[in-house]
């Protein structure tokens, strides 16, 4: 996540996890119980694959969290930097996963890394997981724009589990909050967005939209949706 530029209602979260529970820690939880192994190796297959890495890409992993899972993706290409806004995190990431010179993690706002970035050119593929959904519409257009103007050598980004409007109901299976509550950014899960609506979204910054999704067997396949972006 990031401070000045992200809604995400519970900053402070990390800080009130032990130190050894760093799925608990990015919320990577089901009914608070750290997901399975399984269920995390399902995760980077779906990014490997979607993201085609190769040993000659280098990543960009905005809103990184404490790299936890960052170092399973960067372990399937050259390496890369992840960003995230809370000091916490990054020192969790920086002392137990960085496990070449090829990679680190930065504590800086998505939005102004993004744009006061020395050398983009460097990167050639973009993650951001189970956060992008918590930066606002101005915003998040912002960020995608900046990525296809300033990182000129990146072709594919990953945005991933993004909460799916059109899948509320199987997620609440009861009253759905009113569409006002869907939008809103700073929710619990950020917001809604039809995968229409975020083709939409990224079209305006020059990027064509494929939606994947992962397999029934995931803990959030039925109500959640990853997009992977591509140069127009």
């Amino acid at each position: 996540m990031n401070t000045a530029s992200s809604h995400y209602p519970d900053r402070h979260h990390p800080e009130t996890c032990d130190d050894d529970d760093v799925w608990a820690q990015v919320r990577r939880t089901v009914n608070g119980r750290p997901v399975s192994a399984e269920q995390i190796a399902m995760i980077v297959a779906q990014i490997t694959t979607a993201l085609e890495l190769t040993q000659d890409d280098t990543l960009l992993d905005l809103c990184c969290g404490n790299g936890a899972l960052t170092t399973s993706i960067f372990s399937a290409c050259h390496g890369g930097l992840g960003v995230d806004y809370s000091a916490f995190l990054i020192d969790v990431a920086n002392r137990r996963f960085v496990k070449r010179s090829s990679e680190g993690y930065l504590l800086a706002d998505a939005l102004a890394y993004l744009q006061q970035e020395a050398a983009p050119e460097r990167f050639t593929k973009v993650l951001c997981y189970g956060a992008f959904q918590y930066f606002p519409p101005e915003t998040a257009l912002q960020m995608l724009r900046v990525l296809h103007d300033r990182f000129t050598c990146v072709e594919t980004l990953f945005l991933g589990q993004l909460p799916d409007r059109s899948r509320a109901h199987a997620f609440y299976k009861g009253s759905v909050p009113p569409a006002d509550e869907l939008a809103a950014t700073g929710g619990t899960l950020g917001a809604w967005r039809t995968p229409a609506e975020m083709d939409a979204l990224a079209v305006q910054a020059g990027w064509r939209t494929q939606i994947v999704r992962m397999p029934d067997s995931f803990y959030s396949a039925h109500y959640r949706y990853d997009a992977v972006l591509k140069r127009s």
